[in-house]
């Protein structure tokens, strides 16, 4: 098991399960999602389900994987471990998918834990179709962040990320009440009010839909926010 959502074969290839994404390395709930995929399938024998695809862009299997009658892909969504994360045209159990991710969050399972801030901030605005080309014009790709709680809040260690990969992570940062502040996807300087992610060539929200998540400095759920 190399991750949560990624493992090896006896064979050397590597598969990629389909329809989940769990915390990377170094992030919230990544050695728990890693240790629970360990016990579902290491050094047993698994059953592969393709679906449309047969690789991803680094030659790893995307599957489905079942250990007898367990679907290890539903199971690590539906106990909190993993995102569902829909990717076309890999989406035959996609609305199984995000039905069992909806009943983690009501759980507030695993990574769907909920901070103690959770009701302090919300998105004022989300510009997340920049003019042109979002690639060549980050600057006008961004989301704004409110704190309407009566306290400054302390976002050092707190973190952004959509529904893929992509990760900003604040550094010595407060939001003082009724406070807003800008998180634009291109580069500048970080001011009390602006603040910049640092991508360079690759815009970061989807313009068909994608969503923010913003986590506390202990991983913990403050805002989900989807459009």
């Amino acid at each position: 098991v190399i991750d949560g959502d990624t493992i090896e074969l006896n064979s050397g290839e590597k598969a990629r399960l389909i329809g989940i994404n769990t915390p990377e390395a170094g992030q919230y709930y990544y050695l728990e999602a890693k240790n629970k995929l360990k016990e579902f399938v290491e050094g047993k024998i698994i059953t592969l389900e393709k679906d449309v695809s047969d690789t991803d862009i680094y030659d790893r299997l995307l599957r489905y994987v079942y250990v007898d009658d367990l679907f290890v892909n539903l199971e690590m969504i539906k106990l909190g471990y993993a995102e569902s994360y829909k990717y076309s045209p890999d989406v035959r159990y996609a609305n199984l998918f995000e039905e069992a991710e909806k009943e983690a969050k009501t759980e507030h399972l695993g990574i769907w834990k909920t901070s103690d801030q959770e009701s302090c901030i919300v998105v004022s605005e989300f510009h997340y179709d920049a003019e042109g080309n979002d690639n060549y014009n980050l600057n006008d790709e961004y989301v704004i962040l409110k704190n309407i709680c009566p306290e400054t809040i302390d976002f050092t260690d707190w973190t952004i990320k959509d529904e893929a990969t992509h990760i900003y992570t604040f550094s010595n940062f407060n939001l003082d009440t009724n406070v807003q502040v800008i998180i634009y996807t291109g580069s500048g300087q970080d001011t009390s009010t602006e603040l910049y992610w640092g991508m360079t060539s690759t815009a970061v929200w989807n313009n068909g839909g994608d969503t923010l998540f913003l986590r506390d400095n202990n991983g913990n759920l403050v805002l989900e926010e989807e459009y």
